[in-house]
C-alpha cells in the first residue's frame, strides 16, 4: 500500500515537472516580457510596480474595466481559435485583420437587410454572413497556397490592405447612411444585436467564443481530420508518405481560419459596435498571434491567455489616462513576451538536437 501511495506521488511529481518544462517557454515569455518591460518603464522614469498594479486594478478592480475586457477578449479568443487552425497545419495566415472587416462588414448588411425577421432567425443569419464575408476574403489566398504554392503571408497580409481601403470606400459612398452627419453604415436592426449575458454588461458572444475553443480542442484530438492537419503541420514529408491529400488541407486549414476570423468581426459588429464607421481598424489580428502561441497551440489553453491580454489592454488603455504612459506600452510587452518565448524555444530545439546526435 505504502509502495502505491509512493508511486502515486512519484507519478505526480513526475507529471508536475513534465507539465512545467512543457511550459517553460510560455512561462519563459511572459515572465521575462514582463520583467524586461520594467526594465523599459524603470529606464524612461516610470515606476514599474505602480503601471502593473495600476493595469490590472482598473482591468479587474472596477466593473467599467471588467465589462470592457471582456468584451476585448471575445475577438481575441475567436481570432485566436481561427489562427489556431492554420497554424496547426502549417500555414500562415496574417490576414485576420482583412478577415475581420469584411466579416463585420456583410454582418452589418446583413443585419438592416433582413431587418424585420425576427431574433432567432436573423441573429444566425448575420452571424453566418460574417462567417462568409471571412471565407471570400480568404479565399484567393487559400488557392494560390494550395494550387501554385504562393507564400500566403504575403497574400493574405495584402488583403488587409485591400480589406481597410474598401471599408473607407463603401462607408464613404455606396453604404453611407445619410441620416448621420459623419460617414457610417447603417446601424443593424435592434433584433440583430446579440442578448446580453443575465446580470452582466456582457454578450452572449462570449458563449460562442468558449464553446468553439471547446469544439477546437476535441477537433485537434479526436478527429480524422484534425490529426491531418497536425501531421502536415509538423511533418510535411511524413504526410506525403502517408498520402494525404496536402493542397485541399492546407486549402480547408485556411479557409476554416477566414471563416473564424470573420466571425470574430460578425460577433464584435452585432455584439457591440452596431454600425461601421470607415477608420475603424482593429488590431486584434496581430494581438492574437503571440497569444496562439505563448498558448502553445493549445486550444483550451488560448482561454485565459485571451483573458490575460485583454486585461492588459484594457488596463493599458486605462492606465494611460491615470500614469500618462502611451498605450503602445502594452504592445511593447507583447513584443517583448513573443521575443523571450521565440528565443526560449529556439534554445529548447538546440538542446533537442544535440541529445539526438549523441
Amino acid at each position: 500500500m505504502d509502495a502505491e501511495k509512493l508511486v502515486g506521488k512519484s507519478g505526480l511529481i513526475n507529471l508536475l515537472i513534465s507539465s512545467t518544462k512543457h511550459a517553460l517557454s510560455t512561462i519563459i515569455g511572459i515572465v521575462g516580457g514582463m520583467v524586461a518591460g520594467s526594465i523599459v518603464l524603470w529606464l524612461t522614469g516610470f515606476d514599474p510596480v505602480y503601471v502593473y498594479y495600476t493595469i490590472f486594478a482598473e482591468a479587474w478592480g472596477t466593473s467599467f474595466g471588467v465589462g470592457k475586457m471582456s468584451i476585448t477578449m471575445m475577438p481575441l479568443l475567436i481570432i485566436g481559435v481561427g489562427l489556431l487552425f492554420c497554424f496547426k497545419a502549417g500555414t500562415w495566415n496574417i490576414g485576420a485583420q482583412g478577415q475581420m472587416i469584411i466579416g463585420a462588414l456583410f454582418a452589418n448588411i446583413a443585419g438592416y437587410a433582413f431587418g424585420p425577421l425576427p431574433a432567432p432567425i436573423l441573429i444566425p443569419i448575420v452571424l453566418l454572413a460574417s462567417i462568409v464575408g471571412g471565407v471570400i476574403w480568404i479565399l484567393p489566398a487559400a488557392v494560390m497556397k494550395a494550387k501554385w504554392g504562393i507564400n500566403e503571408v504575403v497574400t493574405t497580409m495584402l488583403f488587409n490592405f485591400l480589406g481597410i481601403y474598401l471599408l473607407m470606400y463603401l462607408v464613404k459612398s455606396p453604404l453611407r447612411y445619410p441620416k448621420e452627419y459623419h460617414p457610417i453604415t447603417q446601424p443593424i436592426y435592434p433584433s440583430a444585436e446579440l442578448p446580453m449575458l443575465p446580470g452582466t454588461p456582457i454578450h452572449t458572444g462570449l458563449i460562442i467564443g468558449l464553446a468553439l475553443s471547446i469544439f477546437t480542442y476535441v477537433f485537434f484530438t479526436k478527429t480524422m481530420l484534425g490529426f491531418q492537419f497536425r501531421i502536415i503541420g509538423s511533418n510535411l514529408k511524413a504526410a506525403r508518405y502517408a498520402g494525404l491529400r496536402i493542397p485541399w488541407l492546407i486549402f480547408y486549414s485556411l479557409v476554416i481560419s477566414g471563416a473564424l476570423c470573420g466571425l470574430a468581426g460578425g460577433v464584435q459588429l452585432a455584439g457591440t459596435m452596431r454600425f461601421l464607421d470607415p477608420d475603424w481598424v482593429p488590431w486584434y489580428g496581430f494581438q492574437a498571434v503571440p497569444l496562439v502561441f505563448l498558448a502553445r497551440l493549445n486550444a483550451l489553453a488560448l482561454i485565459p491567455f485571451s483573458f490575460f491580454f485583454a486585461s492588459l489592454l484594457i488596463g493599458g488603455d486605462l492606465m494611460h489616462r491615470i500614469v500618462g504612459l502611451p498605450v503602445f506600452f502594452v504592445d511593447v510587452i507583447f513584443g517583448l513576451m513573443l521575443i523571450l518565448f521565440a528565443a526560449s524555444e529556439s534554445i529548447r530545439y538546440v538542446r533537442l538536437r544535440k541529445r539526438k546526435e549523441v
